[in-house]
């Protein structure tokens, strides 16, 4: 399998070292640990680990004590802070050939007591939250056979804190993966606390007032015991989604270091395409070898095709602008299940649009690119949140760059992925777009969408063209998006929205060794439909001022010839991209469509068949560049009903 380096400049790089091929050797029969979160199971039971100890090796010994990480939720949060715990209680046998047992010798670990609290396993009902944190406290210490008077979670923590320093030699030292027969005993007074997803209780009730200022009250005394207790801690590791203020977290424990995007922890969590090659090195292979036997993706999907898609759909993660990985939770899924889909935004993504409160100019800015923001992360009031920092925090922006100016660091943002993109526009386009028509009579309706669905696969250009035409005039000036994704997951949507979908399938298809195919419609009365979307701006619309709407009816000799530029730009791309290559050995005739929208709401239509345009692609072209129109026929078919 050759090898592409897509991590930096996304190079292409096929020679492989001899640690590379000898570690390849190694991982031969080792298993997908898919949502396996504890390292001695990834260890023990022959998964895949991609090695993160040299991190988790600085994180215990490097000089600034008090650390916070965010990352985004299914990242890999989970795993580190369990690694970090076996490797702080000294379980040397787990870390045989990992990179911390290189950096540590051959000496005597340190053994630390961990104090370990995962904040998102204490339910949604921050009425409950004292009480949960102090009965698991309390379940702490009676592990370890001592016991906890106090009656509240913040004076727990502060008891089971002292007990452990007082008594570090006597208490034993135990995790989910030891027993008290185990004999291990720590050699350290100072006790290493580790919380993960401090903010879940803030997170998940973010849009409700009362239950977040009783979250926050709980959380406040909690953390601010904490800082009572700094002296008798070594260390103090927390990961999260964002730095809300009224905790004291990050008031209280003034020297807590947030290395979120320092380019020391860039790849701490996720995984560069480097540890895929090292750790993941015959999964891909095999995954590879089933989509080629069944033909998935056409004649010539190699490994380099494969890798390039994984890159464009998972990669692209960054927090400094340079070391970017890939998302580790759809990584894995796309091996096991050997498709390519939305795998995080099902498993892991916070809901956008109602959570962030993210406004139309934002999603404007989104797509052209144009998102910057402060190079540190800014201490956020619950209820005043940044969304462009809360949409960079929780994995739906990513640093493309930064820049110093006068000292100040600006971090230039962008979506990571296609993953993410599809699931950005669709959230957008379903929460905002689709409600504000589908209140106006005979407008965006089931009934209607069925029209424009029977008269597309129909090839009845000039009805498919105004019904999608008024559709996009029913959307309100404000929430259009100068974006071909926008008109992408519009077209897609409409065929979603009807009531006869057993009448008519459209998905975002990847049955291309070479590209992704913006949209393919099958109608089993009609055929396979493969389309390609193009969007321009308009050349002469006016969107200000009197008569904008006017003029923004009336098809200018500009925009009628930018429409056939488009059609002919679809169609070049399909035959170029051999788009209708895995479709033509069927029984169902086969179509390439041309989708053209210039402006808010052009729409020109054009379907010609497969094999009329593979046999006269010259001639085909040249019609497009003069206007002609194409005559396709319109299909009538006895089964279709009348509206």
């Amino acid at each position: 399998m050759n090898c592409l380096n897509l991590s930096h400049g996304y190079r292409f790089r096929t020679v492989k070292s001899e640690a590379r091929l000898k570690n390849e050797d190694a991982q031969d029969n080792k298993e997908i640990g898919l949502d396996i979160a504890k390292f001695s199971s990834l260890i023990n039971e022959n998964y895949v680990y991609v090695d993160k100890t040299d991190f988790v090796h600085k994180i215990l010994i490097g000089p600034r004590k008090n650390l916070f990480l965010s990352r985004p939720r299914r990242f890999g949060k989970t795993l580190l802070i369990d690694t970090i715990e076996e490797a702080a209680i000294g379980r040397k046998e787990l870390f045989s050939g990992l990179a911390i047992d290189g950096l540590r010798g051959d000496g005597e670990w340190p053994r630390s007591h961990v104090l370990r609290i995962s904040m998102n396993s204490f339910g949604d009902d921050p009425a409950l939250l004292d009480k949960n944190l102090t009965g698991f406290l309390h379940s702490f210490a009676e592990e370890r056979r001592f016991s906890v008077n106090a009656e509240n979670a913040a004076f727990s923590l502060r008891e089971v804190i002292r007990t452990l320093r007082r008594n570090y030699t006597d208490i034993p030292l135990i995790t989910e993966n030891t027993e008290i027969s185990d004999g291990l005993v720590a050699n350290k007074k100072e006790i290493v606390v580790l919380i993960d997803e401090y903010d879940a209780p803030i997170i998940n009730n973010i849009n409700n007032k009362t239950n977040l200022k009783l979250a926050k009250l709980t959380l406040h005394g909690f953390y601010n015991s904490l800082k009572s207790c700094e002296n008798m801690v070594d260390r103090i590791f927390v990961t999260g989604i964002t730095k809300f203020s009224q905790l004291s977290l990050f008031s209280a424990l003034n020297n807590l270091e947030d290395i979120s995007f320092n380019q020391d922890y860039a790849a701490v969590c996720g995984f560069t395409f480097d540890e895929i090659y090292r750790f993941y090195s015959k999964n891909p292979e095999t995954c590879l070898s089933i989509m080629q036997d069944d033909n998935r993706f056409g004649p010539g999907f190699t490994s380099e095709k494969l890798m390039a898609r994984i890159h464009e759909w998972y990669d692209g993660y960054s927090w400094d602008g340079d070391i970017r990985v890939i998302n580790p939770l759809s990584f894995q899924k796309l091996l096991a299940k050997q498709e390519f889909s939305n795998f995080w935004t099902q498993t892991g993504g916070t809901n956008l649009i109602d959570q962030f409160h993210i406004n139309e100019k934002i999603f404007a800015s989104l797509f052209k690119g144009k998102t910057r923001f402060s190079g540190s992360m800014p201490i956020q009031d619950a209820g005043k949140i940044n969304p462009v920092a809360l949409m960079l925090q929780t994995g739906y922006l990513s640093v493309r760059s930064q820049r110093i100016f006068s000292n100040l660091t600006k971090l230039y943002l962008t979506i990571p992925n296609r993953e993410v993109g599809t699931t950005v526009m669709e959230d957008y386009v379903n929460s905002r777009v689709f409600p504000a028509i589908s209140g106006i009579d005979d407008g965006f309706t089931p009934k209607r969408c069925k029209e424009f669905c029977q008269a597309f696969c129909q090839n009845d250009n000039d009805k498919a063209e105004k019904l999608l035409q008024g559709f996009l005039s029913l959307i309100p000036d404000k929430l259009h998006l100068e974006h071909e994704a926008f008109y992408h997951v519009i077209l897609l949507s409409i065929f979603r929205a009807t009531d006869f979908t057993a009448d008519f399938d459209a998905g975002a298809e990847t049955k291309n060794s070479n590209c992704i195919i913006d949209l393919v419609v099958v109608s089993p009365n009609h055929g396979f439909f493969v389309v390609e979307i193009k969007y321009s701006k308009s050349l002469s619309e006016s969107v200000d001022g009197p008569g904008a709407a006017l003029k923004a009816t009336v098809l200018s000799t500009k925009d009628d010839e930018n429409l056939n530029k488009c059609v002919k730009d679809a169609f070049t791309q399909i035959l170029n991209k051999g788009y209708l290559t895995p479709y033509l050995t069927g029984e169902l005739p086969v179509y390439a469509t041309a989708v053209a929208v210039c402006g808010r709401n052009h729409v020109r239509i054009r379907s010609c068949p497969a094999e009329e345009l593979l046999a006269k692609t010259s001639e085909f072209l040249d019609s497009l560049e003069s206007g002609q129109p194409i005559d396709v026929p319109a299909q009538t078919n006895p089964t279709d009903s009348p509206d």
